[in-house]
């Protein structure tokens, strides 16, 4: 068999292109941020403080959540694009009941598998789809919360002011349908309610409203 080595030693240099090309592409993949595909140029991003921050719930009992983590993404233009928020549902408090006990009590229930189940998902997440600007510094909010690894579409109204290096979100009072999230006990709509039920029925609505405070990310 004749091997001819002029092309033998082209195939050698293909091939060795070839496996440099791929190195430099596993290695640009490998260092390329997260938000590389998703954030506009020269875009600006605020971190939530988690200390300041509140999301608040009114379900015939009134408290709040706090929240783990959150990031909002703004344009160069100073336009919301992104916001993404990490609430911690082991944090879930009641207000209104001024028995330590009953609180306690609402509180456990509230974390249990019967409800939130909170020991499987300590985290519910509102990821953003979209900012539709109403007035002034008030926009509609359409967006995910996700619950049980399940995402529902809800839309909310707010208000959105950045001073200097800080950023503040009000929004107004919206309502969500626990239900959606599969969420049926002590429901008046409950397919198969427990013996336990009887008698005692919870409203399927949510009224949930926030305040968030927010620093720019240095």
């Amino acid at each position: 068999m004749i091997i001819n080595v002029k092309k033998l030693k082209v195939l050698k240099n293909s091939l060795l292109l070839l496996l440099i090309i791929t190195v430099i592409t596993i290695l640009l993949l490998g260092s390329t941020p997260d938000n590389y595909f998703q954030y506009p140029k020269n875009s600006t991003i605020y971190l939530v403080d988690t200390s300041k921050s509140v999301l608040h719930w009114d379900c015939h009992h009134i408290g709040n959540l706090s929240f783990k983590s959150g990031e909002i993404v703004f344009t160069k233009d100073k336009e919301p694009f992104e916001m993404n928020l990490n609430i911690d549902m082991s944090s879930i408090k009641n207000f209104d009941i001024d028995n330590e006990l009953l609180q306690g009590t609402l509180e456990n229930v509230l974390k249990s598998d019967e409800f939130f189940n909170v020991e499987k998902y300590p985290e519910a997440k509102f990821e953003s789809h979209s900012f539709t600007k109403i007035n002034n510094d008030n926009y509609k909010f359409v967006g995910d919360f996700v619950i049980f690894d399940n995402g529902i579409c809800s839309e909310f109204e707010g208000s959105i002011r950045i001073v200097n290096d800080s950023l503040y979100i009000n929004t107004k009072i919206f309502v969500i349908d626990r239900t959606d999230w599969g969420l049926f006990y002590v429901s008046a709509n409950n397919p198969t309610p427990k013996k336990e039920e009887t008698g005692f029925v919870v409203t399927d609505s949510i009224l949930l409203h926030t305040h968030i405070i927010a620093y720019k990310k240095k």
